[in-house]
């Protein structure tokens, strides 16, 4: 008679441990800022605990535990905002495993304790292995510091289309990308209840690729709203401590710069909190000191991207807008000043596909800027001196697709590109 209830227990418990393992990691992983020797890994769960990644070299059985630590101590969860009506607190690790060999695959995991709480004596963790968490096996590649060919997908102002995303990801074979690149706007805002910035492009990047190869993102106007805004780096956190850096993948420089906010510092939204102005300064500043040294200056190739629209707005602040004006007038007087390929930028949706000669609005370029993103993507392939370039739309039209050999044009041009069909 007792046996008859046996059965029924055991699947409740299986079912319950079963839902207890969905849930304690939640989101992710994902990777960032993949560099010959190291690699960040980003991952959310509702589960309190003290989580780590473990890594070995494909191949082989010994492996190396990383933790999140901050001043000395192991971090146990970071808490940045509970989902609203939600027992269960939304939590993210953001883990640094350095001193990698280059151009070497490796494999990771997501481990996890269970903790019961935080007293005096520090961290009481669960004992059991019920209260212990292991993810699969994942593999990615670190950097070839000598790399001499990239194959580079682009995209922006997504505005929380994942479908959009995905859609242009295919088209120009994310597969055979080594780079994704997110030129700002991705979401509406970084706001808290919305699964921001998961839902908009991060779940969806993740199911692709984003746990074997990293995406880099540029904060676009629209990462700095949202109550979750100020969080920014801890989900694309960056070594340097800036949201803007810059990156040497082999012979190719690639700068990511920090648009910030739009509206005039003084705009009534901001209730006197914003000082994007004298941030913009400081990244002039870090530019300008970039372009002399040796890492930009050897490079083969050099490629900026931004944002905001360095050539094709007028440069004139309104009452309320105030912000791309003033970037222009900091960063376009040092472009000149050195010799890039490209400057790719985003946030004006453009519902045109025209190109205009060089020396846009006598503003003395001698680069070309694409515009592109909303319902475009760009796949960016460079090779033996040669730069190919193809542009999409979201319904698969290609919008533009040409060769500049050996690393320049003779005309520089400024295409504005959209995947609305006419």
């Amino acid at each position: 008679m007792r046996n008859r209830f046996v059965l029924p227990i055991v699947l409740f418990a299986f079912a319950w441990f079963e839902a207890e393992a969905q849930t304690w990691l939640t989101r992710g992983p994902y990777l960032q800022e993949l560099t010959p020797d190291g690699v960040t890994v980003v991952f959310e769960h509702g589960i309190p605990s003290v989580s780590w990644i473990e890594i070995r070299e494909k191949g082989q059985t010994e492996t190396t535990k990383y933790f999140q630590t901050v001043n000395g101590r192991v971090k146990t969860y970071s808490q940045i905002l509970s989902t609203k009506n939600s027992a269960v607190p939304v939590q993210n690790f953001v883990i640094r495993a350095e001193g990698l060999k280059p151009g070497t695959t490796y494999e990771y995991r997501v481990r996890a304790h269970k903790i019961q709480s935080h007293d005096s004596n520090g961290v009481k963790a669960l004992m059991g292995a019920s209260n212990m968490y292991a993810s699969s096996w994942k593999a990615f590649t670190t950097q070839d510091p000598n790399q001499t060919e990239h194959h580079i997908f682009i995209t922006s102002d997504m505005h929380n289309s994942p479908d959009s995303l995905v859609a242009l990801l295919k088209l120009l074979d994310y597969k055979t990308c080594d780079r994704i690149i997110y030129n700002g706007d991705m979401t509406n805002y970084l706001q808290n209840g919305d699964n921001e910035p998961y839902s908009g492009y991060i779940d969806a990047s993740v199911n692709l690729f984003a746990q074997h190869k990293p995406f880099e993102i540029v904060r676009g106007n629209h990462e700095t709203r949202g109550n979750m805004s100020r969080h920014f780096m801890d989900y694309f956190p960056h070594k340097s401590g800036h949201i803007y850096n810059a990156y040497r993948w082999g012979d190719l420089e690639i700068v990511l710069l920090d648009s910030g906010e739009d509206k005039l510092d003084s705009h009534k939204e901001y209730y006197g909190m914003a000082s994007f102005y004298s941030y913009r300064e400081e990244m002039a500043r870090w530019f300008q000191e970039l372009i002399q040294t040796d890492e930009f200056r050897t490079a083969k190739y050099r490629i900026v991207i931004c944002h905001f629209t360095l050539l094709l707005d007028d440069g004139l602040p309104t009452n309320e807008f105030g912000g791309e004006p003033q970037l222009i007038s900091l960063i376009l007087p040092l472009l000149k000043q050195c010799d890039i390929d490209m400057l790719i930028s985003g946030h004006y949706h453009p519902a045109t596909y025209t190109y205009v000669d060089k020396n846009y609005k006598n503003k003395g370029n001698k680069f070309e800027e694409y515009n592109i993103g909303a319902h475009s993507g760009m796949r960016i392939d460079i090779a033996d001196g040669s730069i190919h370039m193809k542009i999409v739309s979201t319904q698969g039209k290609v919008l533009l697709e040409k060769t500049v050999k050996n690393g320049k044009t003779d005309k520089k041009l400024i295409y504005i590109t959209t995947g609305l069909e006419e």
